[in-house]
């Protein structure tokens, strides 16, 4: 069934620079062909970050972004995204913040209007530890009755998960969710009960930065995320970054989640700096010892309930 096999996603490239690991790629040519190549190794679905392509330094620039969309979109079947854009400093200057989501997301909303291939939108759940919503009677501004959204020194606030919920439902977008923290799980667990996760599939990341005590907060963000959602057809995945991921995806391919992997969480340089697609041969080759096979694209959007590929919905329909 195709329910027993394992999503691969890549993350192409993320912040990391040449200099670390020479395969990163910069250009969207280059992050198209990367792409490709995973395809070819066994993925089914790539991140990016849109990068300049002369210094390598990540950019939010809404043509680059729709660019390198574009070119891995019309030369794979991958199912692609790239990252938020635009970063704020504030206070020491030692701490970000982030834009409100609808301008962090122009290059989603101009990509979308220009007809460019896009289906999933990345729901970053991370709010500094700060819940996006309280239960209230009565409503506020954002019109919900019985939650008070919140606001605040935050990555992501109640208004901006109620924006990009509503843009994944206008667009006909897979809400796809990622959680650094259990303060997350509780805040997408707010947003199923607000109603605006009706879908039956949940596609969720449990993000690790660096691999300090990675097995016991991997078991604890699992068994947390496990008991949440009971209601819904959960596919998920542990992201680590910063740190060699790949004995995390080994556990999580075991008890039967999906695997992210890519140079562009680590740049495994003390292993011979390999290529995105060396990283999904070996998450391949792991996956096959155990019994499962690598989901192809279109099993992929099977299993996260992404329209195939000819029967995309029409923006806002």
């Amino acid at each position: 069934m195709s329910d027993e096999k394992v999503i691969i996603e890549v993350g192409l490239n993320e912040n990391q620079l040449r200099r670390a690991n020479p395969n990163v790629a910069y250009t969207p040519e280059e992050i198209a062909v990367d792409a490709r190549r995973c395809l070819d190794a066994g993925a089914s679905v790539v991140h990016f970050h849109a990068r300049d392509p002369i210094t390598g330094e990540g950019t939010g620039e809404v043509g680059v972004n729709i660019e390198t969309q574009r070119r891995v979109t019309e030369t794979t079947s991958l199912i692609a995204y790239p990252t938020y854009a635009d970063l704020v400093w504030v206070c020491d200057g030692y701490s970000t913040t982030c834009s409100p989501a609808e301008i962090r997301f122009r290059h989603f909303v101009e990509g979308v209007k220009s007809g460019v291939r896009f289906e999933v939108c990345p729901i970053d759940l991370g709010a500094f530890y700060d819940m996006n919503a309280v239960r209230a009677p009565g409503s506020d501004e954002a019109g919900i009755e019985g939650w008070r959204l919140t606001r605040g020194h935050q990555v992501n606030n109640g208004f901006d998960h109620l924006w990009l919920t509503r843009f994944a439902e206008q667009n006909g977008l897979q809400k796809a969710f990622a959680a650094p923290d259990t303060m997350c799980l509780l805040n997408l667990r707010n947003l199923i009960d607000m109603g605006m996760v009706p879908e039956p599939h949940l596609s969720l990341k449990l993000f690790f930065w660096s691999g300090t005590a990675l097995n016991t907060r991997f078991q604890a963000m699992l068994s947390l995320a496990l008991e949440l959602f009971t209601d819904k057809r959960l596919r998920w995945m542990p992201v680590v970054q910063g740190a060699d991921g790949l004995p995390l995806a080994a556990q999580a391919l075991a008890v039967g989640g999906d695997v992210r992997t890519g140079i562009g969480d680590f740049n495994y340089a003390d292993q011979g700096a390999p290529t995105n697609a060396a990283l999904v041969e070996r998450v391949v080759a792991m996956a096959s010892a155990l019994g499962r096979e690598p989901a192809s694209p279109d099993e992929a959007r099977a299993i996260k309930g992404i329209a195939p590929l000819g029967e995309r919905p029409e923006p806002g329909s």
